[in-house]
């Protein structure tokens, strides 16, 4: 008795659903025309799932392509989308969710009866009512949605607009999207300087406020609600605006369209965005919280030296403040702490700063830049595991420096951005940004390599002239010209697991030749040579010589 009302729910669904909402000329949601990795539109309609197992599968439902329908014929998303409070909600049809039958009229009636007008006007429509299955069909392309990000680009432009319209009347048009609930005026207002990323409140389901007494949107929610909105409004007034689709956004080529726009408007302004107007600090120090009556005490505090941080440098490195911060815009310290906390997941600061499997960690974001190919010959990804040096520590953690203010974790524990700023300029300043070799004339200009003489000619080594490409990849870049500002850290590349030097020993003084059993860590002298050499000119990408030319490359056949 139970299964055939389930049955008929799923069936009514599955072609409600594909027919969905607007019909008119679409042909019926079930058979997609584009590549599933194309179509960022695809919706899954499963909401009956709720109310118990289905018996025929959801329906996959084309938005952009009813969309486009329906804007042939004269509609809008009022066609399919009640509004509440002036804004327009994502359900289909309805404001809040009924009891499972309800739920099923909604979509049969609605979707199946479009088809049916548009198809009574002698117009292709989709299914009509009894062809389930062109709806609910376990066939149908899933389609994928890439993650839309807001980059900092794409916020100076909106901040930047003139057609934008500001509620709060704020020439940077921050009040147009920022807000926070006001409980005693019960609507969202601008909180000036309190701005942050929308994931702070909004997070990926809607979520009841009990201090405040209400519902707050999903992410999802407040994106579509907003972004959306906004952008069909200034449509609709003939102004320049963003996508209105989900290919728009949620596709690749609309991704590469927004992309290449973005980088028409960075060349109009020179290149460089300028800063957000958001009160950040330009230069921080980061150090571990400390007890400062048990440092009063005179008792011992075990902490790493704090480590003075360029945040002005790193806003240009990235591409969004959520690069580093993940929601709100707190200090990494209020929540990073040396035990962790509820609000960080309990990773600590130690990990937070370190963390090689999280590109928002310094350490892991670093190592995402040594994959581009003028850094991977040196940087590879073997030696990414290995634990880092006493002098590469000290890049971050400032020793202390004469004539310069002491950087103490107990004083800094507490204080307030804007008091750290002139603790951590003088040692920002002294730092050396450009690599440095050592002199031209200390450089060997070629080595010759002679392993394999008895098969060929002696290999020869353009030394000098790999050196200076090196430092020459380097140049305008501050991070690694800050990392490579010691002489001798070049020649590590090569010249590894052995002291700076400007004589580094040979490599036949490591590797065996052969091959030594008794070091099975160790390749022997041949293996070394060409898993550095090989490996170096294939994450370089070096096409001359490409790393498998042999004998037009390092072994020229023997003279006879």
């Amino acid at each position: 008795m139970k299964a055939r009302p389930l049955l008929r729910w799923a069936g009514v669904l599955c072609v409600f659903a594909a027919v969905s909402v607007y019909c008119i000329e679409a042909s019926g949601s079930g058979d997609p025309k584009a590549p599933a990795a194309e179509q960022a539109d695809i919706v899954l309609i499963d909401d009956m799932t709720a109310y118990g197992k289905l018996e025929l599968p959801p329906v996959v439902f084309a938005h952009d392509k009813h969309t486009e329908a329906l804007k042939k014929a004269g509609k809008d998303c009022a066609a399919c989308h009640k509004q509440e409070n002036g804004k327009l909600v994502l359900k289909f049809m309805r404001v809040a969710d009924g009891d499972a039958q309800a739920m099923k009229s909604v979509y049969h009636d609605n979707c199946i009866g479009c088809h049916a007008q548009t198809a009574a006007k002698g117009q292709k429509a989709g299914p009509q009512d009894g062809q389930c299955r062109s709806c609910h069909n376990p066939k149908a392309a899933a389609g994928k949605q890439l993650d839309m990000g807001f980059t900092n680009v794409l916020h100076y432009r909106h901040a930047e607009s003139k057609d934008i319209a500001s509620p709060s009347g704020d020439k940077d048009n921050c009040g147009r999207c920022h807000h926070e609930y006001d409980k005693a005026a019960k609507k969202t207002v601008w909180a000036k300087g309190k701005e942050g990323t929308c994931r702070y409140c909004h997070l990926d389901k809607p979520v009841k406020d009990a201090a405040l007494g209400v519902e707050v949107e999903s992410f999802r929610q407040a994106a579509h609600n907003d972004c959306v909105t906004c952008h069909l409004g200034m449509e609709q007034k003939k102004q320049a605006t963003g996508p209105v689709l989900c290919a728009g956004c949620h596709g690749a080529t609309g991704q590469k369209s927004i992309r290449a726009n973005d980088k028409k408007v960075l060349d109009k302004i020179g290149g460089e965005l300028p800063r957000m107007k958001r009160g950040q600090p330009d230069a921080a120090v980061i150090a571990v919280n400390v007890d400062k009556a048990q440092a009063a005490s005179g008792a011992r505090i075990y902490a790493m030296r704090p480590a003075p941080f360029d945040h002005k440098a790193h806003e240009q490195a990235t591409d969004t403040c959520r690069a580093c911060h993940h929601k709100s815009m707190d200090s990494c310290t209020k929540c990073h702490t040396v035990q962790g906390t509820k609000d960080s997941n309990f990773v600590t600061l130690e990990t937070a700063m370190h963390g090689l499997a999280s590109t928002r960690s310094c350490v892991g974001c670093h190592q995402t830049r040594q994959a581009d190919p003028k850094c991977a010959g040196c940087h590879t990804s073997a030696d990414r595991g290995k634990k880092a040096s006493n002098e590469s520590c000290r890049k971050c953690h400032a020793e202390p420096v004469q004539g310069l203010p002491a950087l103490d974790p107990a004083a800094l524990s507490g204080m307030k951005a804007a008091d750290e700023k002139p603790l951590a300029e003088p040692y920002l300043a002294a730092r050396r940004m450009e690599a440095q070799v050592f002199a031209t004339e200390d450089i060997p200009e070629k080595v010759t390599i002679k392993v394999l003489a008895d098969e060929y000619e002696p290999s020869e080594l353009p030394h000098r002239k790999i050196v200076m490409t090196l430092l020459k990849n380097m140049k305008d870049d501050k991070l690694a010209g800050y990392f490579h500002g010691d002489m001798g850290t070049v020649c590590q590349g090569c010249h590894h697991n052995s002291p700076v030097s400007k004589t580094p020993p040979s490599c036949a003084s490591c590797h065996a030749k052969p091959f030594s059993p008794n070091e099975p860590g160790r390749p022997g002298l041949k293996a070394a040579y060409h898993g550095q050499c090989m490996g170096c000119h294939t994450a370089m990408k070096l096409e001359k010589p490409v790393a498998t030319d042999c004998a037009n490359g390092c072994h020229k056949p023997r003279k006879k």
